[in-house]
């Protein structure tokens, strides 16, 4: 039977997709839902599968990995116009177009949780990567503790080192995670973690060639950072020479670490495993499912693998929210039979048996804020967002810290506001002043937004600081002009640039013509002509999601003028925590209120399937 016979037959199956492709034409669904959809109603017995598919692509683009077919339906499948339910209870697998774990169907039903196949088949691979990495290491009993008080100075009486912690339990087993706030030392840890590997190595096996060790970030920005990060940090390691050059000079995007070219695809996978003995991965609550999934696919099966990043911060943009899924509730408390171990290796840590998953032994949380001192309400403000504490956020609302101001939304005195603290860099530009400087003033302010449209989005905003700054004689009427800011919205891989960018217009010294100047991971300026540029906006404010791993002096924090979908603790979070002097917090008191009680919860497997059984 054709499948345009197999649509005519089934008068139910076109009920359902006229209904969906009416949603489509008004923008409530993605032509990709639909065409999912015409594609299982040729094959499917009756409706139930077509409205499934639609519903599970749907919430693919939402961030969701799943369908939990116990939780209400989503927009706009809840409506009152919608002729379909999803059902109370978990279908049967028809083997053709919904199947059972291992089935080859497009639809997979574990439990209550209902998946595209693919993204079920991406969770099993992330859950088995982690799974062959969680047995301890053969590591003689006392060596980390021992080699760890070269690298750790002695905690204070009665303390917990929990940076010694997290390095040893690091180098105890092949899978890691050290998650923390800003300020919280992380890099610092990784560094020494990773000098406690190289000391370890050479001493059990001085003849053998030392572990290969790479480290990356999600963007390009956020690599750019952890190699200043570790430049800054490698110099003060106790380590001989030999040691020393065998940590990486630089971090290099996830993309770049994979080898992945001109179309996407990367040179390191299942069949080509990625030369290397440890790998980091930084900030990495940016990373999405399928990221993921190609980056634990390149793995070779002995090669360790840290992850290390703030899992109160905001999940990646695309499916899944694998670093939060797989921090869980661990950080502080560990099995007995670990504690004991580390308590071997020199230190003491609270033991209970409430490990809820298999990985939550191999987390570590630091909680100690090392780069603001105790009065610091930056500091006090995230993390009473991160608490949900409502009460805290209005106590520093009424009595506001000195590195913190309140401003009701009021636009002529945001733009005003950008313009002062903008003026410093467009000089520096216009003056000649080298890319490095210019730069380096660029990331003094920003203005980061919840929302990309509307009123108080960044696209607005965008467009009414660049009339401010003509209307000041601070820019030119021509389109490009020396201190011009712009974030890329789309990659160039022949360029090596990505969506997230962020760059300058300079004059190039080299050629004395306008480019614009970018910071590469490896820490060098790159110079482009800006018709060379991939698509972009102007960058004097940005989404708080593309400000992810990022961080600015000044940052001046926009709300909406009412609630939306988007507004929630970790939104509000993530933008708090990229200040590192001084943050204006701009919006209405109640919605920010609104806000902070406002959790977002991504619809994943991920966790279950590493749940203590």
């Amino acid at each position: 039977m054709s499948e345009n016979t197999a649509l005519s037959e089934n008068t139910v199956a076109r009920t359902a997709l006229g209904w969906l492709e009416s949603r489509a034409g008004r923008g409530l669904l993605r032509p990709l839902d639909v065409a999912l959809a015409q594609l299982v109603a040729a094959h499917a017995p009756d409706d139930e599968a077509v409205w499934l598919v639609a519903l599970v692509s749907y919430l693919g683009a939402q961030g969701h990995v799943c369908l939990d077919l116990s939780a209400p339906p989503a927009q706009p499948f809840d409506s009152t116009d919608c002729p379909w339910r999803p059902p109370a209870t978990a279908p049967a697998p028809d083997g053709v177009v919904l199947g059972a774990p291992g089935d080859n169907t497009p639809l997979i039903i574990d439990g209550t949780r209902l998946y595209l196949a693919r993204h079920y088949d991406a969770e099993g691979r992330v859950a088995a990567a982690v799974r062959s990495r969680l047995a301890l290491c053969d590591i003689p009993t006392g060596a980390a503790g021992r080699l760890a008080g070269i690298l750790f100075p002695p905690p204070a009486e009665g303390d917990i080192d929990w940076q010694c912690v997290a390095a040893i339990n690091c180098v105890l087993h092949r899978f890691g995670i050290i998650t923390g706030g800003p300020g919280t030392g992380k890099t610092w840890t990784v560094t020494r973690m990773l000098a406690l590997h190289l000391l370890l190595a050479n001493e059990q096996a001085p003849d053998e060639p030392l572990p290969r060790i790479r480290m990356a970030a999600p963007t390009g920005k956020a690599a750019a950072r952890l190699t200043e990060s570790l430049r800054a940090t490698l110099p003060s390691l106790p380590l001989p020479d030999a040691l020393s050059a065998a940590l990486p000079a630089e971090a290099v995007t996830v993309h770049r670490l994979l080898g992945a070219g001109r179309d996407g695809r990367p040179r390191y996978h299942a069949g080509r495993l990625l030369p290397a003995d440890i790998v980091v991965i930084d900030e990495a609550s940016m990373i999405d499912l399928g990221l993921m999934t190609q980056l634990v696919a390149a793995l070779p099966e002995h090669a360790c693998l840290y992850l290390i990043g703030d899992r109160d911060q905001l999940a990646s943009v695309e499916a899944g929210s694998v670093f939060a899924d797989l921090c869980g509730q661990g950080g502080g408390d560990f099995s007995p039979a670990l504690a004991a171990r580390l308590e071997q290796e020199g230190v003491r840590v609270t033991a209970n048996n409430g490990q809820q998953s298999i990985v939550d032994d191999h987390v570590t949380r630091l909680a100690r804020v090392h780069r603001f001192d105790d009065a610091s309400g930056i500091a006090r403000l995230a993390d009473a967002v991160r608490r949900g504490d409502t009460r805290a956020v209005h106590a520093l609302r009424e009595h506001p810290p000195v590195d913190i101001r309140w401003a009701a939304p009021d636009r002529a005195a945001l733009i005003q506001h950008a313009v002062e603290h903008l003026t410093p860099m467009l000089a520096l530009a216009v003056e000649g002043a080298p890319a490095e400087e210019v730069l380096e003033a660029f990331v003094r302010f920003r203005i980061l937004c919840a929302l990309r449209r509307g009123p108080w989005g960044a696209e607005q905003i965008n467009a009414q600081i660049s009339r401010a700054l003509r209307r000041n004689g601070l820019a030119s009427a021509a389109s490009w002009y020396p201190g011009r800011a712009v974030l890329l919205t789309r990659n160039d891989w022949s360029l090596g640039l990505f969506n997230g960018d962020a760059g300058v217009a300079v004059i190039d010294p080299a050629e004395g013509q306008l480019k614009v100047a970018f910071l590469a991971p490896d820490g060098q300026i790159r110079f482009v002509p800006p018709v060379r540029l991939p698509t972009f906006e102007d960058c004097w404010a940005m989404t708080i999601h593309k400000s992810q791993g990022s961080e600015f002096d000044h940052v001046a924090l926009v709300l909406p003028e009412s609630d939306s979908p988007v507004l929630s603790r970790e939104l509000v979070y993530t933008g708090i925590t990229r200040a590192r002097k001084q943050l204006l917090m701009v919006g209405d008191t109640r919605l920010l209120s609104t806000a902070v009680q406002k959790n977002i919860a991504r619809t994943t497997g991920l966790a279950q399937q590493l749940a203590v059984k």
